[in-house]
């Protein structure tokens, strides 16, 4: 078969073929017989044999058949042929060779029919080597035919239509059902659902119907032009097909093909064909607002290719992006395949000058379809142009629409269609003239929206990765395992975040792949590709929301955020930040699970943050930068830009900064009040690039530096993701130190612009893995490669400019280059300077907004430690904070050489910048306390003083590890802010030297009871108190949120002339969790502390104070208890009357009355009677009052079977009580006997009365672990009266015991899940009491409540273990160690460990312990990891070496690293025992090793900086001024800031605690001798140590007293009272320890009614008493026996005394027994009286 055009065709012949050789007979058909022997030849055959007359070419594209298929096709042929080849090679698969015509007709009519049937795929071609002018009317005449009849078979019983008109009729049918369930009756849910349902079959019924009569339509319009019959005009006078009177059968039958694949394809759009053909056909401008799945991106511009209704110009169909374009290029390809000529359908992705438009169809963006335009302003090659993906708004896509609807005017056959799925149809029709809008319903499959919103908890976000991103990452990674298949894809922000997602998701059985603008066409195409046996796991940016279809998509992620660049004219910067979608764009990436079966999408946040996004995304023209925008309008000659026709007009503030800004880059002049494109402007114009880069580029050629200058253009569009730094923290560090080779001390650019020199230079094959070696993004650099290519071509292209294939600029020498590059990047983005304010908690100080923003932490010039005062930025990164990214450092003397000069007066903002002050010499804690908690003191003193001076940049910065505080201000307020920070850091001083310990001199009682020492600076013992006077007041301020702390206690001070000593702040819970409270503050003297009370009701520090006695106990040597046990006793302070109420039921009264009458109580018969005034009460008169309630009632209840409701006594006046202090004394004496000796173990508080109370209260508090001893201490004391109380004040314990467990917040949400568990279990005891309540600070805590004391404890011990958590008890962890978590390593080290194992770790900064809280197996993890991690930190801290600081040059870090390379592997040859790592953020080498190893390597270093370092790194390690030794474990002095062995200051106190000696413990350095603080021995001594000292401490003081104290005389008791002075009497002293008596003036027993000396006496001489009362007595005389004193009364003479002898009375004489006695009585006196 042939055409006109093709009867002298030459067709190359194959490189290899196959022949074979058929005979026949009669001319009959037959069947292959003989063959000839096959053989191959490498060209056709030559003379010696007859070409045949016809040749029967298969042609099949890349398709191939064998021999034997071959053979199998000729059998099936009505004639053999001649002979037969098969091709391996070329567009021809094989060929039949044939004499007669009659034979190749019928061969050709058979092949075709069998090709329309589907037996084949080959398209037959006739080669005629003998012509006859009728052949070929014949051939056309007999195929045409066969073409009709598979048509009309189409129509009238072809498989697929009667396929659709069958499941038509099961729709209808479905339809009908539904309407007669609906006549039914049914709930109103039902019939809401069948409703529903009905409408969904009858959309898609119609959508059926539709679609078949357009099927019908088509084919019938095939069928008339083949027919040739006159076509009568369809309704519109449009045509879906245009064949034309040449007939090619191969494209025919791909028409024809494709027809049918769009009936069984189902999309939408093609239901609509006719209608949208004749609206485009009779109006010019068309908007179609088709839904997701309708088809439009891919169908629409074969519709009107197919009926060439738009002419013969070419279809222009844009997109935002190169993917899209590319792709669908591809995919109208594939489905027109055979339809058009080859070149039919192309794709220009990037613009070029030599694009001809001479294909049917063009894809191309937006941006090149633009630089198309300011060539030819007519577009005169293009017929139609679709902008596709319209609602996306980009500003090439607005700048687009409004250049051609000022052309649409001039040319009035150009045609335009307007494509969205979203856009606002109405806005867009009202922009084109109000024109025709056309509707098309999506064709998607049902898609579940699931919302489930994460809480990254311990996954916040690190470095360039945000938390979002490990959601969307693990959300993909629970499809995978829960669901069945299907591709997955997930949607994210940026190319760093796509390839960091797919790096992370890694399985066997899936395929991760990444999809995002910067990949190359082959990358991209990946994504369609089908993976056998492997799940697609697609992560994908934006572009992907629209155009693209990619198959299998069953499953979305949608994160809901977006990263945008937003330029903001308030501020002129460029910010790109990362933000939420509109709900259009929600909707587009769910429609992505829907488009070819249905889907699920799983959104990551709620339905009201879905709810609360804006509907439609915000026009980019209103978002971005417009240079380029204004640029081009200039370039067209519009003076005013202001006056062009927007669809949405962007502000004219944005308009007014890009024209500036164009003026800047000297791409546009004023002339005559408009601006018109300058020279340069011209040149950036036809580059099509942003105008900055342009402006690089060409200054650089200007300057011969054409190659940097392109490099540095395409390195700038990438500089985010060329330096990968994602993995594991290990990774991350590596990468780092990689990084440092590379780095340049010029800034980012010159940094990017070295690692593109040495990447240009590796060889191809080698490029990916030096890529690897080097922790480089090797797609960034091919992509960056493929930017420089495409420029070059632009540039040669369109400027005829040459770009050098060499270099000028080196990164190893300091060139002039170097210069110039600075000062052209300075001319490029003149609006983006920024001053480096002086400090760096502000950072820069960005020009044209006055903001201040830090540089990025992964900027190159951190790694030279170095912030130069003036640098220029790429961009502004908006992410947790805003950050300067792609910054260049250059030189103050180039912005005055700018031309034109910035926008921004520079010499105002280098007079304004900060001066910078160090004050030195101060110890850790008190710059510790300087900073208060969390800052908020140093913070409070830096508001108050920006206050003052009205300037927000003043700031003060606390360095506590180098001791320092930095000082920044204005010149003019340095010296007064410095007054103020001076003052402020004397009345830390002055707080620290006056710090003391409170300390009680025995354990438990009140602070109304205790004896208290103030344990102070020097281990001195500064005050004791032992008269029970106020040291201590609470303080209580209206408004407790606004106190600003120094100004309270500077307040207290002034007012009481007295010192503070102590303050403890109120923590929020238990005692403290009183209203208003403050704090506790201690003074020196009692006398302060009363006249601190005088201060009720004062103004001060933004409320009105109240302050009162404390009534808490605060010693500071009082242990917490392990566990607490509270109960509450009372006793009567009103005695009662004799009379008492009973309550009982009104029935009950008279027989109770009756029961009542016959009790005897106390030896006294009760008088019972009704009540006169109440009917439900009996009055009991005639009682003791001696008795108690509790003793009346079970009396009472016992002889009655009646229910006593109530009973109480009816009470007079309220009797005088001891003091409260005796009180809580005389409780303690009862309770402490049955308590562990010298334990502390009880504390008795006893509260003060109210007037109108009945009874006296106490809370008494015991050590839980003492619970059985506390049970029996409060069976003693029930009944019991206190000493000095009356008989009938009995105490009264209550039968209820309460205790507590407490936890922080971030511990319970540890262990909620635990706790949730055990508090069930606990509650089901019977009579308990278990409730978790939140205290206001936050806090959780469990109260338990009990009858029994061992139930509490019972209840608290695993609520104590789950709660308390473990602490930390480790043989290395000491307090050197322990300190190190003050640090920020240390506090990494607790996030890292927390965040790997799921649990807690809470450091106390006072007691310097660790708890670790969590599950038993989790915490026995984290100990071990912790403990690992901070014995690493400290080895790694005790051997570190130092690249910055001093003298040390600013790249020594960079000349380390290439000296020995980034892993330090040289360094290691040369220290071979050591290990090294590099912290590229601390500028430090850590060793591991022994201090030989780190001093060598510090020579080492030494020599490559070419500086004095040893000597500097040596300064630090100086003598001990005690042992004259080298510094080991040194630990700094607060108060002098000298420096001692650790060990050697533990010795001085262990020698003062041994001898009692050595008071005060003073500095040993030399001409020092200041106080030891107490936060000094805190720090250096453990508790118990410290009680040590204190109590050797308090001999000293007692011994050094003269006499005016002196120790309770009990052995080993601590308690010490005050002497009586000489000449007064001695007044008796009750020990609180051990309850004995003394006398305060002899010091023995108290001995009340007898003098001092007569005590004496009686004490050496026992018998003194008795010989003074037996002197003058005649009645009296002594035993001469034993001598013992007998006194005779009356009686006989006979005296028996106590040793047994019987004595005569009258002469003494003694006897052994009586009767001898009596005998010698009457023998020789005669008589025994």
């Amino acid at each position: 078969m042939h055409d006109s055009s093709s009867c002298n065709r030459r067709f190359p012949a194959p490189a290899i073929y196959h022949e074979h050789s058929y005979r026949q007979s009669n001319n009959r058909p037959c069947r292959p017989g003989y063959y000839s022997s096959s053989y191959e030849l490498d060209r056709p055959p030559g003379h010696s044999h007859k070409s045949p007359n016809f040749v029967i070419q298969l042609r099949s594209g890349n398709r191939r058949i064998n021999r034997y298929a071959l053979d199998d096709l000729i059998e099936k042929l009505p004639f053999a042929p001649r002979s037969s080849f098969v091709f391996s090679k070329g567009f021809l698969s094989g060929s039949l060779m044939y004499d007669q015509w009659s034979e190749t007709l019928e061969v050709i009519v058979k092949l075709w029919r069998m090709r329309l049937s589907g037996s084949h795929s080959f398209t037959p071609w006739v080669k005629r080597n003998v012509e006859v002018p009728s052949d070929e009317d014949e051939l056309k005449a007999r195929v045409k035919m066969v073409f009709l009849e598979e048509l009309k078979g189409l129509l009238v019983e072809g498989e697929l239509l009667q396929k659709w008109e069958k499941k038509l009729e099961l729709l209808r049918d479905e339809i009908c059902e539904l309407s007669r369930l609906l006549k039914n009756r049914n709930n109103l849910r039902v019939c809401n659902e069948f409703l529903k349902k009905r409408e969904g079959l009858e959309k898609e019924s119609d959508l059926i119907r539709k679609r078949i009569e357009e099927f019908k339509r088509g084919i019938e319009c095939i069928i008339q032009q083949l027919e040739e019959t006159s076509l009568e005009e369809e309704e519109g006078g449009s045509r879906v097909f245009k064949i034309g009177t040449v007939f090619d059968w191969s494209k025919m039958h791909c028409l024809m093909m494709r027809e049918c694949r769009r009936l069984d394809d189902g999309l939408p759009i093609f239901a609509f064909r006719q209608q949208i053909l004749r609206q485009i056909h009779y109006q010019q401008v068309t908007v179609l607002i088709g839904e997701t799945g309708a088809g439009k991106s891919t169908q629409l511009v074969q519709f009107l290719a197919d009926c060439g209704v738009t002419g013969n110009g070419s279809i222009v169909c844009t997109q935002p992006r190169k993917l899209a374009a590319n792709s669908l290029a591809q995919r109208v390809k594939q489905e027109s395949e055979g339809c058009y000529e080859d070149t039919s359908i192309i794709c220009y992705p990037s613009y070029s000058s030599g694009h001809k438009f001479d294909s049917k169809v063009v894809f191309m963006t937006d941006h090149c379809l633009l630089q198309h335009y300011m060539v030819d302003k007519t577009l005169s090659k293009i017929s139609c142009i679709i902008v596709d993906e319209a609602h996306e708004r980009s500003l090439d896509t607005d700048l687009l629409l409004a250049l051609i609807k000022n052309l649409l005017l001039q040319r009035l056959d150009l045609r335009l269609v307007i494509m969205s799925a979203t856009a606002d149809a109405a806005q867009l029709a009202d922009y084109f003239f109000g024109c025709g809008t056309f509707h098309v319903a999506g064709r998607t499959f049902p898609v579940d929206i699931e919302y489930v919103p994460c809480e990254s908890t311990g996954c916040l976000g690190v470095g360039p990765i945000s938390s979002y991103v490990y959601d969307v990452v693990k959300m993909v990674t629970e499809i995978h395992e829960t669901e069945g298949e299907g591709t997955i894809l997930a949607f994210l922000t940026s190319q760093i975040e796509v390839e960091w997602a797919c790096e992370k998701f890694q399985t066997l059985s899936a395929i991760s792949l990444p999809l995002h603008g910067k990949l190359s066409y082959e990358e991209q195409h990946r994504v369609f590709l089908s993976y056998p046996g492997k799940r697609k796991v697609i992560f994908t940016t934006n572009v992907a929301e629209t155009s693209l279809t990619i198959p299998g998509v069953k499953y979305v992620v949608d994160s809901g955020m977006v990263k945008e660049s937003r330029f903001e004219p308030g501020t002129c910067m460029n910010i790109l930040r990362i933000c939420k979608v509109s709900q259009s764009s929600a909707k587009q990436r769910a429609g992505r699970a829907g488009r070819t079966g249905p889907g699920r999408c799983y959104r990551l946040y709620s339905e009201s943050d879905f709810e609360g996004m804006s509907h439609h995304q915000e026009p980019e023209i209103r978002k971005v930068h417009l240079g380029v925008a204004v640029l081009r309008i200039l370039a067209l000659g519009i003076k005013n830009v202001h006056d062009f026709d927007f669809v949405d007009a962007p502000s004219p503030k944005a308009i007014e900064m890009a024209t500036r800004n164009l003026v800047q880059l000297g791409a546009v002049w004023k002339k005559d009040d408009a601006y018109e494109l300058t020279i340069e402007g011209h040149k950036i114009i036809k580059l099509g690039i942003e105008p900055r880069l342009g402006k690089l580029i060409l200054s650089c050629f200007n300057q011969h530096l054409s190659r940097e200058g392109v490099v540095l253009a395409a390195v700038m569009a990438s500089s985010s993701s060329i330096f990968c730094r994602v993995g594991s923290e290990g990774d991350k560090l590596k990468s780092d130190c990689l990084k440092v080779q590379f780095c340049h001390p010029n800034g980012d650019l010159f940094t990017l612009l070295s690692v593109y020199k040495e990447w240009e230079a590796v060889p191809k094959e080698g490029k990916n893995a030096w890529c690897w070696d080097n922790s480089i993004n090797a797609k960034s650099m091919r992509r960056c490669q493929e930017t420089v290519q495409e420029l070059e071509a632009c540039l040669k292209s369109e400027l005829n400019i040459i770009v050098a294939s060499y270099w000028h600029w080196d990164p190893q020498m300091h060139t002039e280059h170097d210069e110039t590059l600075k000062r052209i990047i300075l001319s490029s983005l003149a609006e983006n300077v920024a001053m480096y304010s002086g400090y760096d908690q502000l950072g820069y100080e960005v020009a044209l907004s006055e903001k201040y923003i830090q540089l990025h932490p992964s900027c190159s010039l951190l790694n030279f430690d170095r912030r130069p005062t003036w640098v220029v930025f790429g961009e502004i990164l908006s992410a947790a904070n805003e950050y300067l990214v792609c910054v260049t450092a250059f030189e103050f003397s180039s912005l005055s050489a700018l031309s034109p000069s910035p926008l921004f007066n520079f010499l105002v903002m280098d007079a304004q910048k900060l001066e910078k002050k160090v004050l030195t010499g101060f110890g850790s804690m008190l710059l510790k306390r300087f900073c208060g908690k969390s800052n908020s003191s140093v913070n409070n003193l830096v508001s108050r003083i920006r206050t003052k001076y009205t300037d927000e940049r003043i700031g003060i910065q606390v360095n506590v590890g180098k001791n320092e505080v930095l000082l920044y201000a204005s010149s003019s307020d340095m010296e007064s802010v410095l007054g103020q920070v001076n003052d402020a850091l004397e009345y830390e001083s002055k707080l620290l030297q006056n710090e003391c310990l409170e300390k009680c001199l025995f354990s438990g009682g009140s602070a109304a009871s205790a004896s208290v020492a103030l344990f102070g600076a020097g281990a001195i013992v500064k005050h004791l108190e032992l008269k029970k006077r106020i040291l201590a007041v609470d303080i209580f301020h209206s408004n407790t949120k606004a106190v600003d702390d120094k100004e309270l206690l500077m307040f207290l001070e002034r007012n009481t002339s007295g010192d503070i000593c102590a303050v403890h702040k109120s923590s929020g819970t238990g005692h403290d969790n009183e209203e208003n409270r403050w704090g506790r503050v201690t003074f020196l003297s009692p006398d302060a502390a009363k006249q601190a009370m005088l201060l009720n009701q004062l103004e001060c520090s933004g409320g009105f104070l109240k302050v009162v006695p404390s009534r808490s106990v605060f010693c500071n040597d009082q242990k917490q208890f392990s566990s607490v046990l509270r109960t509450r006793v009372n006793w009567p302070r009103r005695c009662c009357n004799g009379v008492a109420i009973v309550k009982c039921e009104p029935n009950d009264v008279g027989f109770m009355v009756k029961d009542f009458s016959v009790v005897m109580i106390g030896g006294n018969t009760i008088r019972s009677k009704p009540s006169n005034k109440y009917s439900d009460s009996i009055v009991i008169s005639g009682l003791n009052t001696d008795h108690s309630e509790a003793e009346v009632l079970e009396v009472l209840s016992g002889v009655t079977d009646g229910k006593i409701l109530d009973f109480f006594f009816v009470r007079g006046s309220a009797v005088e009580n001891p003091p409260v202090a005796a009180c809580e004394e005389a409780l303690r004496r009862e309770i402490s006997p049955f308590m562990p000796k010298n334990v502390q173990s009880i504390r008795v508080q006893v509260f003060q009365p109210e007037p109108k109370d009945t009874y006296m209260r106490a809370s008494i508090m015991f050590d839980g672990s003492f619970h059985l001893e506390a049970a029996k201490a409060l069976e003693h004391i029930d009944g019991k009266v206190l000493s000095g109380c009356l008989p009938w004040q009995k105490i009264r314990c209550q039968q209820q015991f309460h205790s507590s467990v407490s936890c922080p917040a971030p511990v319970y949400h540890v262990i909620r899940n635990q706790l949730d568990s055990l508090l069930p279990c606990l509650q089901r005891r019977n009579g308990v009491e278990c409730n978790l309540e939140r205290n206001e600070n936050g806090s959780y805590r469990v109260k338990i409540a009990a009858s029994a004391t061992k139930i509490v404890a019972e209840l608290r011990r695993p609520l104590e273990q789950l709660m308390k958590g473990k602490i930390v008890d480790h043989v290395g962890i000491s307090l050197t160690v322990v300190q190190l978590l003050f640090s920020r390593e240390g506090n990494n080290i607790m996030k890292m460990v927390q965040q790997e194992t799921g649990t807690y770790i809470l450091f106390d900064r006072h007691s310097l312990s660790v708890r670790i809280f969590g599950s038993s197996d989790k915490i026995e993890m984290a100990e071990r990891k912790f403990v690992n991690s901070l014995l690493a930190l400290h080895e790694s801290k005790q051997l570190e070496v130092h690249l910055r600081g001093g003298l040390l040059p600013l790249d020594l870090m960079k000349r380390v690293v290439q000296s020995f390379g980034p892993d330090l592997s040289g360094l290691k040859l040369k220290v071979p025992d050591a290990e090294f790592s590099l912290n590229t953020k601390r500028h430090c080498i850590s060793v591991k090793g022994t201090k030989d190893m780190k001093q060598k390597v510090e020579e080492i270093i030494s020599e490559i900086a070419q500086s004095g370092l040893p000597s500097r790194m040596m300064d630090d390690e100086t003598d001990c001024p005690i042992c004259l030794c080298e510094l080991e474990d040194a630990y700094r002095l607060e108060g002098c800031t000298h420096t001692f062995c650790r060990s050697c200051l533990l010795e001085q106190c262990e020698s003062a605690i041994r001898s009692r000696e050595g008071f005060p413990l003073c500095c040993m350095h030399k001409g020092c001798g200041a106080h030891i603080l107490v936060s000094d021995l805190r720090s250096l001594l453990s508790s118990d140590k410290l009680e040590e000292l204190f109590r050797a401490s308090l001999g000293a003081f007692v011994a050094a007293s003269a006499g005016l104290y002196r120790f309770c005389p009990s052995p080993d008791c601590p308690s010490v009272y005050h002497v009586t002075e000489s000449g007064e009497v001695g007044a008796p002293f009750v020990c609180g320890a051990c309850y004995v008596e003394t006398c305060t003036s002899c010091h023995l027993e108290y001995h009340p009614y007898i003098s001092c000396e007569k005590y004496k006496e009686f004490k050496n001489n026992p018998d003194f008493s008795l010989e003074e009362w037996a002197k003058g007595k005649e009645n009296v005389k002594k035993c001469p026996v034993c001598g013992f004193t007998i006194e005779k009364v009356d009686g006989c003479n006979h005296i028996e005394c106590k040793c047994g002898k019987h004595v005569c009375w009258v002469c003494l004489v003694f006897f052994s027994s009586s009767d001898d006695c009596y005998n010698h009585l009457r023998s020789l006196h005669q008589a025994i009286m």
